[in-house]
C-alpha cells in the first residue's frame, strides 16, 4: 500500500493528532509506503525521512488564533501541486487527512476526488461544544461553513473514539463509511516503572494525585482545585501535582494561593517525556477532570503505566476507564461527585492496587499501537477494495 498522510502539523510539533500520525505512520512504514505532507516548521527540513516515512514540509505562514485553540492556523500555498507531484512519483493508493480544521490542507480532499483516489479522514475532534463560549461560537461557525463539507466529501472516516463518531452523526452522515479505531499508546515505553516522583513530592504525605495535560479551560482544572478542600477533609495528607503548561496556569496558581492550598497543590513545571512513565507510576490516582475530550493521549499513557484512573464523562473517557475496574468516571463539572469518587479511591488501598493491574491489562489488550496499526491497515485495505471495485 502507498499512503499519503496530510495535516497542517506533524512531528516534532507536540499535539495529539501529530503524535497519532507519528506513532501510526512509523509502524505502517515498516511494511507499507508512507509519505507525509505537512507545514515547514522552524528548525525542520523541507524533506527528510523519519523512520522510513517520507516527510515533505511546505513553506507556510502560521497565524496565531487566540480563540480557536490550540495550534496556530497554517496557511500554505501549492498543496494540490505538491500532491500531484508526489502522486505522479508514488501513485498513492489512498490519502489520509488528519483533522478538518486547516483550509489549506483540506485541499487534499479536492485533489483526491478529482483524481479518483481513496480519501480517508481521521477524526481527532468532536464538535467544539462546551469548552468556552468563544470557542463554541467560532468552532461551530467554522464547522458549518468548512468542516461539515469535508466530512461529507471524504470516502471513509476513522473516528478515534465511539464518542466522536456519535457526535458527528449529528451532521447526518452515512454511518457505513465511519469506523471507530482508537488512539493508541506505546506500551513498551509507557509501563509500570519506578515511582520516583513519590520520593520528591509525597514526603510527609499519604497520597499523590496527578494531572497531566494542557493547562487550559477545557481540562476542567478549576473543578479539581475546588475539590481539594473536600478531599483534604477526609484525607488531610493528600497532594495534587498539576503537570503541563498552558494559558491559565498563572490564574490557577493564584486561585490555589487564595484558597490556602499552596502546600497541597503544586505545579512542577516541565517534565521530559523520558520521565513520564515514572511520573504516571507515582500516582495514587491519575485525575482528568476535562469538560471536553475525544480520546486523550495522557489518559492512555497513564493507563499503560498502570495508574488508577479517575476521569470525567467527557467524550471518549468512558471508553478507557471501566467503572470500579481500573478507576471511576464522574460527571463533568460536578465538584461534589468528583470529591466523592476521590475519597472512595483514596480510602481503599487494596482496590487501587487491583486497579493498577487492570489498567495495564486494558492497555495491552485494547490500546497498544501494534493493535491499532493492524486495525488501521485492515481498514485501509477493505476501503481500497470497495472504492476501486465500485469506481
Amino acid at each position: 500500500m502507498k499512503l499519503c498522510m496530510v495535516n497542517g502539523y506533524f512531528h516534532p510539533f507536540v499535539g495529539g493528532s501529530e503524535k497519532h500520525m507519528y506513532e501510526l505512520g512509523r509502524r505502517l512504514a515498516r511494511t507499507e509506503g508512507v509519505s507525509v505532507v505537512t507545514s515547514l516548521l522552524e528548525g525542520t527540513k523541507e524533506y527528510e525521512e523519519i523512520e522510513q516515512m517520507k516527510v515533505h514540509r511546505l513553506p507556510t505562514k502560521h497565524y496565531k488564533m487566540p480563540v480557536i485553540y490550540p495550534p496556530p492556523m497554517p496557511v500554505t500555498r501549492g498543496i494540490e501541486a505538491k500532491l500531484a507531484e508526489l502522486d505522479g512519483k508514488h501513485n498513492f493508493d489512498a490519502f489520509n487527512l488528519h483533522g478538518r480544521w486547516f483550509s489549506s490542507y483540506n485541499r487534499v480532499v479536492n485533489y483526491a476526488n478529482k483524481n479518483r483516489k481513496l480519501m480517508v479522514l481521521t477524526l481527532h475532534n468532536q464538535r467544539p461544544l462546551g469548552i468556552s463560549a468563544p470557542i463554541s461560537i467560532a468552532g461551530t461557525f467554522w464547522d458549518k461553513v468548512k468542516g461539515k463539507k469535508v466530512l461529507r466529501d471524504v470516502d471513509r472516516i476513522i473516528a478515534v473514539s465511539a464518542a466522536s463518531k456519535k457526535d458527528i452523526m449529528e451532521y447526518d452522515l452515512d454511518e457505513k463509511k465511519i469506523a471507530v479505531i482508537h488512539n493508541g499508546v506505546d506500551t513498551e515505553f509507557y509501563k509500570p516503572s519506578n515511582a520516583s516522583f513519590q520520593d520528591k513530592y509525597k514526603d510527609g504525605f499519604d497520597h499523590l494525585l496527578i494531572f497531566v495535560g494542557r493547562i487550559i479551560q477545557q481540562k476542567g482544572l478549576t473543578y479539581l482545585i475546588d475539590a481539594m478542600p473536600g478531599v483534604l477533609k477526609e484525607h488531610p495528607k493528600t497532594r495534587l501535582l498539576i503537570v503541563g503548561k498552558g494559558k491559565i496556569k498563572n490564574k490557577l496558581k493564584e486561585k490555589v494561593r487564595k484558597m490556602g492550598l499552596s502546600k497541597y497543590v503544586l505545579f512542577p513545571g516541565f517534565i521530559p517525556e523520558s520521565q513520564m512513565p515514572e511520573l504516571y507510576s507515582s500516582a495514587d490516582v491519575f485525575v482528568l477532570p476535562s469538560l471536553w475530550e475525544v480520546l486523550p493521549i495522557a489518559l492512555l499513557e497513564a493507563l499503560a503505566s498502570g495508574s488508577p484512573l479517575l476521569a470525567s464523562d467527557a467524550g471518549g473517557n468512558p471508553e478507557i476507564v471501566e467503572n470500579d475496574k481500573n478507576g471511576y468516571i464522574f460527571e463533568k463539572a460536578n465538584t461534589p461527585h468528583l470529591i466523592e469518587k476521590l475519597n472512595v479511591m483514596l480510602s481503599d488501598e487494596k482496590s487501587r492496587a487491583e486497579m493498577k493491574k487492570k489498567s495495564r491489562e486494558i492497555a495491552l489488550e485494547k490500546f497498544d499501537w501494534e493493535i491499532i496499526k493492524n486495525q488501521t491497515l485492515a481498514f485501509y485495505k477493505d476501503a481500497m477494495e470497495d472504492f476501486y471495485r465500485s469506481g
